[in-house]
């Protein structure tokens, strides 16, 4: 599935858009139905610009990206931070989760945003570290901290070592 149709939305999304990608993510996330029947957004982090894909005139894929300075020790740093992707159950392990992160991380850098941060489940981490994301081992404050965090280093400068502070909520 190389070269999909991939459709980049500057925020805020035309409202049919938005209504079918939370459709969407309550398909993905149905633990999460409360929250996606209302927003894309968790804690109030709205992306920058989010990436869609649509098959059949129905969005079947979705990644969000928050951008954001955090800081890691004493550093700030500026970060493409990966929001919700799903993929349709039907098109899982068809590459299209894979187009949307490349494409999410292409922007980024069109964009001269020098790392990627992302928070993961377990089961999700040889997907992510598939595609050169790298699990940090360093203390993350924030809220709800309960998942894996990753990073991708985007350009030719080192993600800088120490703990990273998000200066404010998750995304």
């Amino acid at each position: 599935m190389n070269n999909l149709k991939i459709h980049k939305f500057n925020e805020p999304l035309p409202e049919n858009v938005d209504s079918a990608v939370r459709d969407l993510l309550c398909e993905c996330f149905p633990s999460d139905r409360e929250v996606f029947s209302h927003t894309r957004y968790w804690h109030g982090s709205a992306p920058v610009y989010s990436l869609v894909y649509r098959e059949h005139n129905r969005v079947a894929g979705y990644v969000g990206i928050v951008v954001r300075k955090i800081k890691v020790d004493n550093v700030f740093v500026t970060i493409a931070g990966i929001q919700s992707l799903a993929v349709s159950g039907k098109l899982r392990g068809k590459g299209v989760g894979r187009q949307l992160m490349i494409e999410a991380i292409n922007e980024a850098v069109k964009r001269d945003i020098y790392y990627g941060l992302l928070f993961c489940v377990p089961e999700l981490e040889r997907f992510y570290a598939s595609l050169g994301w790298i699990k940090t081992s360093e203390k993350v404050m924030m809220a709800d901290a309960r998942n894996i965090t990753m990073f991708k280093e985007l350009a030719e400068e080192k993600f800088p070592n120490g703990d990273i502070d998000l200066q404010g909520r998750d995304w």
